[in-house]
C-alpha cells in the first residue's frame, strides 16, 4: 500500500501539542539512555480507552506517547504518559532503552494519510531530541546496540513478541521509514517537546 503524500519539503507537518496524563506505570531507566524509538499500534480501541488503560495501575503497561492520528473525533490529540527520562512498560526486556509511541490503528490501515505524515514527524522529532541517529533499526540491529527507530515487532521475544505491531506490510513500513528520515533531515524542530522528568 502506498499513501499519496505531499513532498516533505512542501508539507506543513508539525509536532502536535502534548497533553500530560501521568501514568503510574513507569520506573527508572537505571542509568541507561534511550537508543530506540519503538512504533506501536493500538490493536483496537479508542484514544481515550488506550490512554485510560495505560494509566491504570493494574494494567502494568504504559507508553511514553499515545497519538490519535488525524482521523475521527480525537484527531490531532497526543498525550505524554511517561517522561522520556523514565522507563515506560511496553517492550519487556527492551524498556530501558526505548521510547514508545502508541499510534492509532487507522494510520496503519490506510485510513489516515495525514496521521501517517504526522506520526513520521513525531518519530523524527524523538530521534532529534533523544538519540544520535535517525534510521530504521532491524531486529539484528537492536541486538547489536544500534540507535534509531524500529517497529515493536522487530523487538521479537525481547520486546514482548508482538510480531504484527504496528504493521506487517513491508511496503507501507518502507514508506514510513523514508518519511521519518526525510522529516528528520527537514529539521526545524522547536527547541524542546515534552517532559524529560
Amino acid at each position: 500500500m502506498r499513501y499519496h503524500l505531499e513532498p516533505v519539503a512542501s508539507a506543513d507537518v508539525t509536532l502536535p501539542k502534548l497533553a500530560t496524563v501521568p501514568s503510574p506505570n513507569r520506573s527508572s531507566r537505571g542509568g541507561r539512555r534511550p537508543r530506540l524509538v519503538f512504533v506501536h499500534t493500538w490493536g483496537g480501541g479508542t484514544y481515550d480507552g488506550t490512554v485510560t488503560w495505560l494509566c491504570e495501575k493494574g494494567s502494568n503497561t504504559s507508553a511514553h506517547l499515545v497519538y490519535a492520528g488525524e482521523h475521527g473525533p480525537d484527531a490531532g490529540k497526543c498525550a505524554q504518559l511517561v517522561p522520556f527520562g523514565d522507563k515506560a512498560w511496553t517492550e519487556c526486556e527492551l524498556n530501558a532503552i526505548g521510547i514508545s509511541v502508541e499510534s492509532a490503528d487507522a494510520i496503519w490501515q490506510g485510513r489516515d494519510p495525514h496521521g501517517f505524515e504526522r506520526l513520521a514527524r513525531i518519530v523524527a522529532g524523538l530521534c532529534h531530541y533523544h538519540l544520535d541517529a535517525c534510521r530504521y533499526v532491524t531486529a539484528a540491529g537492536i541486538v547489536a546496540g544500534s540507535h534509531g527507530f524500529t517497529r515493536h515487532a522487530d523487538g521479537g521475544a525481547l520486546g514482548c513478541g508482538h510480531l504484527a505491531c504496528p504493521t506487517t506490510d513491508g511496503e507501507l513500513w518502507a514508506q514510513f521509514c523514508e518519511r521519518v528520515v526525510l522529516e528528520y533531515r527537514r529539521g526545524g524542530f522547536r527547541p524542546s517537546w515534552g517532559a524529560d522528568a
